[in-house]
């Protein structure tokens, strides 16, 4: 009987041990998947923050600002850049009215955590056409490295610049946590 008692006490003692390793390995994996999209040591934050109203006059078809209206179509609707832009990407987000947010060290930290590579796979589909409201210009040593346009609204995003596969991005829980991020106040419906 006390072989039994000793073969069992043995058993879970070992088996503890190897959750502990367990454990461990697991750690490694967290931290190897958290490889930023980017190396960057700086992110901007752009945002339109117009009302329905104001922005459904932006999109109309107008003859005398056809070329405007198409400029502005391609980055908000579209897959304006395709690459990073030689001409200065803000000077043209400034132009329709997106504004700059004041993002502190802590904040950036926490984009650069959404922003990097991860194990799961998207697999929600939106059908809808992308509003991208808020844009994310990555940096280095001051010059643009990186840009990710996010439709909070209907789950979609572009990424471009990233030597890193960014298929895995996107699950709503990220979206959440960054829209949670950069607009925190918001009143979610």
């Amino acid at each position: 009987m006390k072989k039994y008692i000793f073969v069992i006490t043995a058993i879970l003692v070992l088996s503890c041990n190897n959750s502990k390793k367990l454990d461990a390995n697991n750690e490694k994996v967290a931290k190897k998947e958290l490889r930023p999209f980017f190396d960057s040591d700086k992110i901007d934050h752009y945002y339109l923050d117009s009302s329905e109203k104001e922005f459904e006059h932006l999109a109309k078809d107008n003859a005398a600002q056809t070329a405007k209206k198409k400029e502005f179509s391609g980055f908000f609707y579209g897959n304006y850049p395709e690459t990073i832009p030689k001409k200065n990407f803000e000077n043209l987000l400034l132009k329709y009215n997106y504004k700059k947010s004041s993002l502190s060290f802590k904040q950036q930290k926490q984009i650069e955590n959404v922003f990097s590579e991860k194990d799961s796979l998207k697999n929600e589909v939106c059908s809808c056409i992308a509003e991208y409201r808020d844009i994310f210009i990555f940096k280095k040593n001051k010059k643009t490295i990186g840009i990710a346009k996010i439709c909070f609204k209907n789950a979609r995003f572009q990424i471009v610049g990233s030597k890193i596969d960014t298929e895995g991005f996107g699950l709503i829980e990220e979206l959440d946590k960054l829209e949670n991020i950069v607009r925190p106040t918001e009143i979610k419906p």
